[in-house]
């Protein structure tokens, strides 16, 4: 596709998503250079009274939660609930690995990479409640356009937050499936030297592979910048998101508050499954999707069970595993959370930010469903109570867009080709005049290399079907065009 084609497609794109989904408009409508952008992503105003020590129960959650991965005295020691105001959601719980994963954490902390100032550690909220073979990761991550598997196909079903820990492997299993020498000898040496930085790291106190992650995230994490700007790129620290809720659930069940009674009292209860059915990452029992604010441990495999209310308690909807019931009481809840029975659903741990008064910090589909949380609960507490909680959830500021785009590429001659974090760290790591670059590429420039993608996700809902584009351009393409500094 030549460039003036290109143009007019990525034109058509953005034009049809401003349209269509207004909720994105805005970004596309932002011609701050990204730096700036990501400075205003921060929140400066006064934690209100209300919020101030629900914040401080999730940092002291996060570490919990990480201080299990690096122990005493880690990085995770110093996370203050002024680190937790604004933060990353988008995640998986994985390698650093998919370009617009990479992305979310270059944009919510743009500001903050060449300050040249200490900086407090980056902590990122990981969905854990997925599976090896989701398409972020691929059982392992992708160098050189090939998916590099340390985990086998019979796994594809299974959760990373139940994963036993395990070594990175991934050199051995390249050679057992005859792909070893398809790689030329100095990506076969990057390959060996990474498996050994992996496994080399302190994995001491790591019981689950969860906890490896966390380790090896904060391990890797500064080696996609230069040699020379790694000493000053603050800690980048994933926390899964299911854990940190399920620690901050067992204290907050121990007393009152509208969370707890949204679980506990049977009436509230019934007024939130009615106001939350068909949101995305909710339930809609009818479609067999989501599950009632938690899932349970599957017990025969690392994996998940649905869970439906019945009366007084949530009962696996698989009818082989009906006698697996936990009651919805105080004690019940707070005992299976410690046991890690169950874990919290993406609503629920959503809803726990929002009460906290935490500013998530979305893709373009999680810009959607938090809206839709914080106006349900909203709205559900304005009418049934407490009010002055549905006063403090209008200050929450759920708009904070950093996904959607990647950010890493390599020119090939007269195009670029978008990178994966292992070819990143192959090659030395972005320096500073290429992240300088990046910091002054404008927001609406730099989403509209990712607007195909975005267009994909809300094509079939929100653009008519004769209204839709059947010609979109590709990041690599798309790249070429806005980043021709690169």
């Amino acid at each position: 596709m030549d460039e003036q084609r290109v143009r007019a497609a990525l034109d058509a794109v953005v034009g049809q998503l401003r349209r269509y989904v207004p909720d994105m408009a805005p970004y596309f409508e932002d011609d701050r250079p990204l730096g700036e952008y990501a400075k205003a992503l921060s929140p400066t105003s006064a934690v209100a009274p209300g919020h101030a020590a629900r914040q401080e129960l999730i940092a002291r959650s996060v570490r919990k939660v990480l201080g299990r991965a690096f122990g005493p005295g880690g990085p995770a020691d110093t996370v203050t609930a002024q680190d937790i105001r604004a933060v990353n959601i988008v995640d998986h719980h994985q390698l650093l690995n998919h370009p617009l994963l990479l992305g979310t954490n270059i944009i919510a902390n743009a500001g903050r990479l060449l300050s040249g100032r200490p900086a407090a550690p980056i902590v990122t909220l990981s969905c854990s409640n997925v599976n090896p073979s989701n398409h972020y990761m691929r059982n392992g991550f992708r160098f050189r356009g090939t998916d590099i598997p340390y985990f086998s196909a019979k796994e594809h079903r299974d959760v990373m937050y139940y994963l036993p820990p395990r070594p990175f492997d991934f050199v051995e299993r390249l050679r057992s499936l005859k792909r070893w020498s398809a790689f030329a000898p100095d990506d076969q040496d990057f390959l060996e030297e990474y498996q050994q930085l992996l496994n080399g790291l302190d994995h001491s106190g790591c019981t689950v592979h969860r906890d490896q992650l966390a380790t090896v995230v904060h391990g890797t994490w500064p080696r996609l910048f230069s040699e020379e700007l790694r000493p000053h790129i603050p800690d980048l620290l994933y926390a899964g998101a299911e854990d940190v809720a399920r620690e901050s659930l067992i204290e907050l069940l121990a007393e009152e508050s509208w969370l707890s009674t949204a679980l506990l009292d049977p009436a509230q209860r019934q007024r939130v499954l009615d106001t939350f059915r068909g949101v995305v990452v909710a339930w809609d029992e009818a479609a067999g999707k989501g599950t009632h604010f938690f899932w349970l441990r599957h017990p025969r495999r690392p994996g998940l069970l649905r869970l439906y209310v019945q009366g007084n308690a949530l009962v696996p909807a698989d009818e082989r595993f009906a006698d697996l019931r936990i009651p919805l009481e105080r004690e019940a809840l707070r005992e299976a959370l410690h046991r890690e029975d169950l874990v919290p659903s993406v609503a629920l741990y959503m809803t726990l930010l929002l009460f906290a008064g935490i500013r998530p910090l979305v893709g373009p589909g999680s810009l959607v469903y938090t809206t839709q949380l914080r106006d349900g609960w909203r709205t559900l507490l304005d009418r049934h109570g407490p009010a002055e909680e549905a006063r403090l959830l209008d200050e929450v500021d759920v708009t904070g867009m950093i996904a959607g785009t990647p950010v890493f590429f390599e020119r090939t001659g007269p195009t670029l080709t978008t990178c994966y974090a292992a070819d990143v760290m192959s090659a030395g790591g972005a320096d500073a005049a290429y992240v300088d670059s990046v910091l002054r590429t404008p927001l609406n420039d730099l989403l509209s290399v990712g607007s195909g993608g975005v267009y994909d996700l809300f094509a079939n809902s929100y653009i008519p079907k004769e209204k839709r584009l059947t010609e979109r351009t590709g990041f690599d393409e798309a790249a070429t065009l806005v980043h021709d500094w690169v």
